[in-house]
């Protein structure tokens, strides 16, 4: 797996690539390449900030027992 100076390396290599094109295929291919290699450098940082964020925690609500449930559901039923 590359490392991240490797990356930075090919990416410098094609924009030098890029000055010496000749057609416009090759500059396009070469502008991709990298605009590609940039991001694959930045990916480890970027991969260790998302690391870095948590999720808030989820608010789940109270879970109720069915005994609680039946004995709601009779409280406003009472005998006398």
């Amino acid at each position: 797996m590359a490392t991240s100076e490797e990356y930075q390396a090919k990416a410098a290599d094609a924009l030098v690539q890029l000055a010496a094109a000749t057609s416009e295929a090759e500059r396009i291919r070469l502008r991709r390449a990298h605009s590609a290699y940039t991001k694959l450098s930045t990916h480890d940082e970027e991969a260790a900030v998302r690391a870095a964020m948590t999720m808030a925690p989820r608010i789940k609500p109270e879970k109720i027992t069915p005994s609680a449930q039946a004995a709601n559901r009779l409280g406003s039923f009472t005998i006398k």
